[in-house]
């Protein structure tokens, strides 16, 4: 195994998977509210209702999903089995709903498989990363590079052909999930795959307070991204910016935060997670205070360099926390945990509460999420005395 090389070790392949989802997502996330106000004419509160009812929906389908991955005999199928069901369920949202009712419905199974994947892929990804032939870091922030090349290339693409663009790349992309995932994950056991065992490490979970503060206040200062990811494009439009300065926004942000990535193991020789995550907190309160004045020109730019703080930083922190503290048997358990508070419950009630603020007053709702992150920045202090997430008997 020592002697295998980078390019076809599990890391790799566990990136290039990675890479495909989140060149997805980066469509996803920055062009989908421009296209259901556009193409399907909802509203601000329509729009935050579409892409929230999934998000709410993570603390029961993110778990679900977890425990099931544990108990099966590769943690790579249902990965692999999510993805191609993500495939369909986004071309029947794309071709088959009309209306609010059938967007929401339809928009719910899509989303909520997509965001399924990302727990998944990110236990996968520490779990391949662990063997050293290719760091976290590295493989996040070449995660975090096809991102960006969803952002800029999907600006240019509708601003050529217009939003039906979406349409094509979102598919291409989910397609190129599967193939990826199909033909290059090798079989990945678990450690555990009782049912008395995950059952256990789940409890363990649930009943330790530091790791319910932990995902409660990266939950917070990741939700405070809520307004960004929903309304961000919409009131850039509304100002006059073009599709493809919108992609080139967001790539920025990510390309600052890929640097940050990058320059982990010297970040992390002084600086600890919980650390990080008050980093986050800080950076996020900044970056919203900021964007509720509706910006424009080159103050964006700075603004869109504190996503390596607001996202990046409360991010890592958090799965280094997860990763280095919590057992084996509950990692997969964990990680979905976390997303499904951060990314799910959290965000959702974000991202709804956004489409009204986005209603009544335009950029000024960024304010509220300045808030949110001076709230999980609050808690966060409480992190500082370190403790491990798990009680003695159950750390690794």
């Amino acid at each position: 195994m020592s002697g295998e090389p980078i390019l076809s070790s599990r890391a790799a392949r566990v990136t290039m998977v990675m890479s495909a989802l989140f060149g997805t997502t980066g469509v996803i996330l920055v062009f989908l509210p421009r296209w259901l106000e556009v193409e399907r004419a909802l509203s601000g509160a329509e729009i935050g209702a579409v892409l929230s009812l999934a998000q709410f929906a993570r603390i029961l389908t993110g778990p679900a999903i977890a425990y099931w991955a544990d108990g099966t005999n590769d943690r790579g199928a249902p990965l692999k089995i999510v993805s191609l069901a993500a495939l369909a369920a986004y071309a029947a949202f794309f071709f088959l709903a009309q209306g609010f009712w059938q967007l929401l419905a339809y928009g719910f199974i899509a989303l909520s498989l997509t965001q399924a994947l990302n727990p998944l892929i990110e236990a996968a990804t520490l779990r391949a990363t662990a063997q050293g032939k290719l760091s976290y870091g590295v493989a996040r922030g070449i995660g975090s590079a096809a991102f960006i090349v969803a952002n800029v290339a999907g600006g240019a693409l509708i601003s050529r052909f217009g939003l039906g663009a979406v349409v094509v790349w979102v598919l291409c992309g989910l397609a190129l999930v599967v193939a990826t995932s199909a033909l290059g994950l090798k079989r990945d056991p678990p450690a555990v795959q009782t049912h008395e065992a995950r059952a256990g490490a789940l409890g363990a979970l649930l009943r330790n307070r530091r790791f319910l503060v932990l995902i409660l206040a990266c939950g917070l200062i990741q939700s405070a991204h809520g307004f960004y990811y929903g309304f961000s494009t919409i009131v850039w439009r509304g100002q006059g910016l073009s599709p493809e300065m919108i992609g080139v926004l967001w790539g920025f942000g990510v390309a600052i935060e890929i640097g940050f990535l990058f320059s982990l193991p010297a970040i992390e020789r002084r600086v600890t997670p919980e650390a990080l995550i008050l980093m986050g907190a800080g950076g996020g309160l900044a970056r919203w205070l900021a964007m509720g004045f509706a910006p424009l020109g080159f103050a964006l730019w700075p603004l869109q360099a504190l996503h390596a703080l607001s996202f990046a930083a409360a991010h890592v922190g958090a799965m280094r926390l997860i990763h280095r503290e919590a057992t084996e048997e509950s990692a997969t358990m964990a990680q979905t945990l976390y997303a499904a508070l951060s990314a799910g419950v959290l965000m959702g009630c974000s991202t709804l509460l956004s489409g009204y603020l986005y209603d009544l007053g335009g950029a000024r709702g960024y304010w509220a999420m300045a808030a949110l992150a001076a709230a999980g920045g609050g808690l966060a202090i409480l992190l500082l005395q370190p403790r491990p997430l798990l009680p003695p008997s159950t750390a690794r």
